[in-house]
């Protein structure tokens, strides 16, 4: 008998049909840019590497820096933020803007990760229009330690 056939007569008499959910998507995954580097970079989404900004950042962070963003799908074979470090013993995170975060961390956002130390500022669209913040941001990243 048809699938939907046998739904229709189970649900006119009156009986729940079971269905098998498939799995949920797994919220604090990454997506990485290919790249090498002491620092992670997360923005919101891909398109924003592409932003001057983030060129200028990558330029100004010594020992590289590599892209990610949270994967929207929230495949398994991609990465958790604590994988990604022990991974690719990165010793810096930067997550920019509010999006990140609340994907990666529910409640509390930690100040150090395995061997990495998090950092947390605006968003890059934020950042690439108010020179206050830009300059707070590069200060953050100056900081000894930080790095």
């Amino acid at each position: 008998m048809i699938e939907s056939r046998r739904r229709a007569y189970l649900d006119a008499m009156g009986l729940d049909v079971w269905t098998i959910k498939p799995p949920a998507p797994l919220l604090d995954r990454l997506i990485l840019q290919p790249g090498a580097g002491e620092t992670l970079l997360i923005c919101q989404q891909a398109e924003e590497t592409a932003l001057r900004i983030a060129a200028d950042i990558v330029r100004a962070i010594p020992g590289g820096a590599v892209w990610a963003w949270p994967d929207p799908a929230g495949c398994a074979e991609n990465l958790s933020l604590g994988q990604a470090i022990d991974q690719y013993l990165f010793t810096r995170v930067v997550l920019f803007g509010d999006v990140p975060a609340q994907r990666l961390f529910s409640g509390d956002s930690p100040a150090v990760i395995g061997s990495a130390r998090v950092l947390f500022t605006l968003s890059l669209d934020q950042l690439a229009v108010r020179g206050n913040a830009k300059l707070a941001f590069w200060q953050q990243l100056s900081v000894p330690g930080s790095h």
